[in-house]
C-alpha cells in the first residue's frame, strides 16, 4: 500500500468528483488548501500517474474510471475565477453540473453545461430561484444564441466560448461583457 501525501490525497478527492482538469488547473487548487511550490505539481502526478490512479492526455489529467466530461475544465476556470483564493468543497449531481462551495464566503456556485436548447426547460422556477441566497447560477452554454431561450426572471451569469474558444461572461438580462 502507498501512502500519499495530504496534497495527492486531496487532488484525488477533487477528481474523484470532477473527474477532470487542466493540469494547469492543479496549482491553483492545491494552492488554496496548501502552501505547495509549483515545483511539487510534476511529482505529484507523476507518483500518482504511475501508481495508476490518474490519466494524462494533451494537457488533461483525469481520475481513472468513467468517461469525463469535457465542459469541466471550463467551468473550473469559471469556479476559479469567482472564488479566487478560498478553499472549495466541490459536489456534482448530474453529468451537466459542478457546484462549489467557497467555505470563507459560504458562497455557493452552481455551474450548469447546457448543449441543446431544451435543456433550458429544466431550469429552476421563479419561487425557487427567489428563495435561494447566497447562489450564484452560471450557464455555460455551445453557443451565444442559446442565451435567447433563458426564461426573463432566471437570474445568472452566462458564459460561451467566442470563435476563439475564449469564454465571454455575460450577465443574463444585460449588463456588460468580460472575458475570462
Amino acid at each position: 500500500m502507498r501512502f500519499w501525501s495530504p496534497q495527492q490525497k486531496y487532488l484525488l478527492k477533487v477528481l474523484n468528483v470532477t473527474g477532470c482538469m487542466r493540469k494547469s488547473q492543479v496549482l491553483p487548487l492545491l494552492r488554496r488548501q496548501f502552501d505547495i511550490s509549483p515545483n511539487a505539481i510534476a511529482p505529484i502526478c507523476r507518483q500518482l500517474r504511475d501508481a495508476g490512479y490518474l490519466r494524462e492526455f494533451d494537457g488533461i489529467i483525469s481520475a481513472v474510471g468513467p468517461h469525463y466530461e469535457p465542459f469541466i475544465p471550463q467551468a473550473l476556470d469559471l469556479i476559479f475565477a469567482i472564488l479566487p483564493r478560498e478553499t472549495l468543497l466541490l459536489h456534482r449531481e448530474s453529468h451537466t453540473a459542478l457546484y462549489a462551495l467557497g467555505e470563507q464566503s459560504g458562497l455557493l456556485v452552481r455551474v450548469f453545461y447546457i448543449s441543446q436548447k431544451q435543456d433550458l426547460f429544466a431550469l429552476p422556477g421563479k419561487e425557487e430561484v427567489a428563495a435561494q441566497k447566497s447562489v450564484l447560477t452560471v450557464l455555460l452554454l455551445d453557443d451565444a444564441a442559446q442565451a435567447a431561450y433563458i426564461p426573463p426572471y432566471f437570474s445568472c451569469l452566462v458564459a460561451y466560448p467566442d470563435h476563439t474558444g475564449k469564454l465571454t461572461l455575460q450577465q443574463h438580462g444585460g449588463g456588460k461583457q468580460h472575458e475570462t
